[in-house]
């Protein structure tokens, strides 16, 4: 493939797409010359059945409703993966820059193993319940659109969301290569920023650590520990 792909996978506004936009911003900031970043929205990839509770053109929480007004818990088998694996490979090879990037992100990131066999870099976004289910309020009651209403999305997390969490995304978490515990961090976005740049740029060498980071023992350091030893013999007068 001519291309980098990084794949964000983790649980209901756990801050996917957050992070997604971090990372295409700040490697932006850091590569050199032409480059080509794309980010795909895996929601992009799924049925009708996605649509949330009580939105008709958001598939943010992947939640559906029967006619007897009962949340049925999602699976993964709504998402189209073998498109989204067509996709991938066709913007990789049909990339017109020598470095190109496609980040992925969604639920079901790191689900499917052919669209892991094309990734470079795994993510996980995990965080506690607790901290997810505020967010998903404030992003879809709380915010700019405020299309569903509170108990909506109660209903929802409690009868659909929490149940597929942990049937389904949160075992893929064994699959990742950084783990972000507590949503999107900026400590974890540069980790992962920096594991593109040798992919990105693989004739540049990473910067030797200076002299004050090396972890080798110097004559003083020993000196230092041969006082430190000594302190209680000249100064503990008890």
């Amino acid at each position: 493939m001519n291309a980098v792909v990084v794949l964000i996978g983790g649980g209901h506004a756990a801050g996917k797409r957050t992070t997604a936009q971090w990372i295409k911003n700040d490697i932006k900031k850091v590569i050199s010359g032409p480059l080509d970043v794309e980010v795909i929205d895996m929601d992009d990839y799924c049925s009708q059945k996605c649509l949330s509770v009580g939105q008709e053109h958001d598939k943010n929480a992947a939640i559906t409703v029967n006619e007897n007004k009962t949340v049925s818990v999602p699976k993964p088998s709504r998402y189209d993966f073998s498109a989204l694996h067509k996709h991938i490979e066709q913007s990789a090879s049909s990339s017109t820059t020598s470095k190109k990037v496609i980040i992925v992100h969604g639920l079901y990131a790191l689900y499917e193993k052919s669209i892991r066999d094309l990734s470079h870099i795994k993510v996980f976004i995990s965080g506690d319940a607790d901290s997810r289910l505020i967010r998903w309020i404030r992003r879809d009651v709380l915010g700019k659109h405020k299309t569903v209403q509170l108990e909506n999305i109660i209903n929802a997390y409690l009868h659909g969301a929490k149940q597929e969490m942990n049937d389904y995304i949160f075992p893929t978490k064994e699959q990742a290569d950084v783990i972000m515990p507590r949503g999107a961090e900026a400590n974890a976005v540069s980790l992962i920023v920096d594991g593109l740049l040798p992919l990105l740029s693989p004739n540049e060498k990473m910067p030797e650590p200076s002299s004050s980071n090396v972890l080798r023992p110097t004559e003083h350091s020993f000196k230092n520990e041969k006082f430190d030893a000594q302190k209680n013999k000249y100064y503990d007068v008890a």
